[in-house]
């Protein structure tokens, strides 16, 4: 008679056959789980600028229709840095301890988008982040005229000067559905189109970022392909073109 003691066990094929299994299972799962995970990140990036998008808009009916003036290209709003007054950074060297719009988006984290890795121009900057680095991860179009965009915001220590005088809403609304206000912040047509971090939302590899246009809308945008850098600082202006 067999022994009531014994117990049975699986046999090493067995093992070998639900390892295979679970290894399948796992190949199936995580490319699918991290689509969902991109997918998440570029949700929550596209609420953090329609966010922006509300603050911009209140802070304009405040100031005569004016959007924000600030002192650099990071600092119309998020974090800022608790020694912003004795270590001057690239993006925030002004010294300033006030944010635009930060009394309208009081949350710093909106201004952080989870897919920001950094900006290939600034390689070095702004490692691991640009909001870690300057405590902003979207780049408003500041003080100058590029890529066929017209500045939005300006340089406030450059008062009454073109470089200094932010848009009003009143000419953002002669084509808001396609006047780029800003941007993920690698956005700028300067950027190494190979280098990964020149993409945060894995757009299949090619260069694309979530821009906030003057309607409020956030699009995936991207510059036409074998676009001349050089050409594409010059780019005329108009509400016609297909941005401006």
């Amino acid at each position: 008679m067999q022994s009531t003691n014994s117990k049975k066990a699986f046999t090493l094929i067995e093992l070998l056959v639900v390892i295979a299994i679970i290894a399948i299972l796992a190949a199936l799962l995580l490319p699918a789980l991290g689509r969902a995970k991109i997918k998440a990140q570029w949700i929550n990036c596209i609420s953090n600028q329609k966010q922006h998008s509300l603050g911009y808009h209140m802070y304009a009916e405040e100031n005569r229709e004016f959007y924000p003036t600030h002192g650099d290209w990071a600092t119309v709003g998020g974090r800022i840095r608790t020694n912003v007054l004795t270590v001057p950074i690239v993006h925030d060297g002004k010294g300033e301890t006030t944010r635009p719009l930060n009394p309208y988006v009081p949350n710093p984290e909106a201004f952080h988008c989870p897919s920001d890795h950094g900006d290939s121009y600034w390689a070095a900057e702004s490692n691991p982040s640009c909001y870690a680095s300057w405590g902003n991860s979207y780049l408003a179009m500041w003080a100058v005229d590029w890529f066929g965009v017209k500045h939005t915001t300006a340089n406030k220590n450059y008062p009454g000067q073109a470089d200094g005088i932010p848009i009003k809403m009143s000419e953002v609304a002669r084509s808001p559905v396609n006047k780029i206000i800003q941007g993920d912040w690698p956005w700028h047509g300067s950027r190494d189109p190979n280098d990964v971090k020149s993409i945060w939302h894995n757009n299949r590899g090619q260069r694309g970022w979530n821009m906030m246009y003057g309607d409020g809308h956030v699009a995936l945008f991207r510059f036409p392909k074998n676009y001349d850098e050089s050409s594409m600082f010059t780019l005329p202006i108009s509400p016609t073109n297909a941005w401006w």
